[in-house]
């Protein structure tokens, strides 16, 4: 039940993970999700008086090689599709656009690898497709969500007791958006107007950065413990 929006939302989910073998697991789920919009989306002065709640449908399937306990091997891969509906959001006159809709599909790829002579880490992968109405234009287009690739790998070496070194390193695509293509004087000649490319039809640079850190333990009496690190 949500006060902002007098609706009664009922949520149904199921979940299934079916053991094959030693390790291996199947996995499934099912779900509607309500959220109601953001606060500031219910102003009645930009036309949100009356929002509803926003629905997504969720689907997903998997596998999972591995114990996530232990440290061990972990291996886990995810596949999904979500549909949204009702959604809501500010166009760029900051009016609300409610009833939207969209939808979402893509893998979630995640490995942790055992420790060997002190050395562990772990690497993640995402792929994303993800579409939504344009509040500007009522298109189905890119939402601004369409990450396509995002891969994160990190390795920690620890050596001894007290020192450990990590080396972390994160690659995204770049979030899309929507270009200017040209511009216009407005009739007073004093305002540039200016006219839009496609809903989300850029991108920007991919992101990438690599961090390296050093720290070190140091025991102090009464059970106090002294941490030192660089960071690049």
């Amino acid at each position: 039940r949500a006060r902002r929006t007098a609706e009664t939302a009922l949520d149904p989910r199921a979940s299934l993970a079916y053991r094959v073998g030693d390790g291996l697991t199947l996995t499934a789920a099912w779900g509607i999700y309500h959220q109601v919009p953001a606060p500031q989306l219910h102003d009645a002065d930009f036309g949100g008086a009356d929002l509803g709640a926003m629905r997504a449908e969720h689907r997903v399937i998997g596998f999972q090689a591995g114990e996530a306990a232990g440290g061990g091997l972990l291996l886990r891969l995810e596949a999904y599709h979500k549909r949204y509906h009702d959604l809501a959001e500010f166009d760029r006159e900051r009016h609300v656009r409610a009833g939207g809709t969209g939808d979402s599909h893509g893998l979630d790829f995640f490995l942790r690898w055992p420790a060997r002579r002190g050395v562990s880490g772990r690497t993640s992968y995402s792929f994303v497709h993800a579409r939504r109405t344009d509040p500007n234009t009522g298109i189905v287009s890119r939402s601004p969500f369409d990450i396509t690739h995002v891969v994160t790998s990190i390795v920690d070496w620890s050596i001894g007791r007290q020192l450990n070194v990590s080396i972390a390193n994160r690659y995204a695509t770049g979030r899309p958006f929507t270009p200017v293509a040209s511009a216009h004087l407005d009739a007073g000649g004093s305002v540039w107007v200016p006219s839009y490319a496609a809903p989300m039809s850029g991108r920007l640079p991919s992101f990438q950065r690599t961090d390296a850190s050093l720290s070190r333990l140091v025991p102090l009496p009464r059970e106090r413990l002294l941490v030192l690190f660089a960071a690049v």
